[in-house]
């Protein structure tokens, strides 16, 4: 019996552990104020005195109303109006991303102009030992 008791045990971690990956969203925090988030112990409760600074990555566990439980790291899941969710990535970081971008394709660009430029002396190389063989059977 205890066996069973255990493999239920087990089967439920496995469950709730599957349903809240599953029920994760991944948003972003904005503001109308001066990019700080109000924080919020359970919805409709008064704000904690903790701000929460706008742009941070976070993973939206559930919604109650106007209100999002949501997950910062491991250890901090506090409760934001929806009102400072959103999905899109901020402007300070998509940037970013597309600065790093920028930089790899300017460093596989330079690595294709060496290649083209060993491949042009590659073939003047040739054309030159060309001419030399064909002048060669002219004597």
């Amino acid at each position: 019996m205890q066996t069973r008791t255990k493999f239920v045990a087990r089967l439920i971690v496995v469950f709730l552990a599957c349903g809240n990956t599953y029920a994760e969203e991944i948003a972003y925090l904005e503001s109308s104020e001066p990019c700080r988030v109000a924080v919020y112990p359970a919805p409709d409760g008064v704000p904690l005195s903790e701000k929460l600074q706008c742009g941070e990555k976070v993973s939206v566990l559930e919604q109650q109303g106007d209100f999002a439980r949501i997950q910062l790291n491991e250890d901090k899941i506090v409760w934001v109006e929806m009102a400072n969710i959103t999905t899109d990535v901020p402007a300070e970081q998509e940037v970013m991303r597309l600065m790093e971008n920028q930089k790899k394709l300017e460093a596989e660009l330079d690595e294709l102009n060496n290649q083209v430029e060993q491949l042009s002396e590659t073939s003047r190389k040739l054309i030159n030992a060309l001419i030399a063989a064909e002048a060669e059977k002219k004597k």
